[in-house]
C-alpha cells in the first residue's frame, strides 16, 4: 500500500511543481477607455431613469391629492412600496456580487479573453438565478 501511495505522489508531484514563465500582459488603453466610457454612460442613464421615475411618481401623487379622493384611498395609493424597494436592493446586490465573483475568478486564473467572458457570464447568470429563486421563495410566503 505504501508503494502505491509513494508512486502516486511521485507522479503527481512534478505536475504540481510546474514552473511557468511570466508572460507579459498587454492592456490596450483604448479598450479600457471604451469600457469605462460605456460604464459611465450606463450609470448616467440609470440615474436619469431613476430621476424621471421619481418625478413621475411625484406628479402622480400630486394628481391623486388634487383629485379629492378619500383619505383611506389616498394613503393606500401614496404609501411607498417597501417590499419592491427591498427587492430592488437585493437584485442589485446579487448582480454586483455575481460580477465581483466573476472578476475575482478572472483575476485568480488569468484565462484567455473568451474564457474570461465565459466565466463572467456564468457568474452573472448564476447570480440572476439566485435572485429568481429568492423571488420564487418570497412570493410563496
Amino acid at each position: 500500500m505504501k508503494k502505491k501511495i509513494s508512486i502516486l505522489l511521485t507522479t503527481i508531484f512534478p505536475a504540481l511543481a510546474k514552473v511557468e514563465t511570466i508572460k507579459s500582459t498587454y492592456i490596450d488603453r483604448d479598450q479600457v477607455a471604451l469600457g469605462v466610457t460605456i460604464l459611465l454612460v450606463a450609470f448616467i442613464l440609470l440615474f436619469l431613469l431613476e430621476l424621471t421615475s421619481r418625478y413621475f411618481q411625484y406628479k402622480l401623487k400630486e394628481k391623486v391629492l388634487e383629485s379629492g379622493v378619500t383619505d383611506q384611498l389616498a394613503t393606500l395609493l401614496l404609501q411607498p412600496d417597501r417590499k419592491q424597494s427591498l427587492r430592488s436592493c437585493i437584485k442589485w446586490l446579487v448582480i454586483f456580487l455575481g460580477l465581483a465573483l466573476g472578476f475575482c475568478i478572472i483575476a485568480w486564473t488569468d484565462p484567455s479573453v473568451w474564457a474570461g467572458l465565459a466565466a463572467l457570464s456564468l457568474c452573472l447568470s448564476g447570480s440572476l438565478l439566485a435572485y429568481y429563486i429568492f423571488l420564487k421563495r418570497t412570493d410563496h410566503k
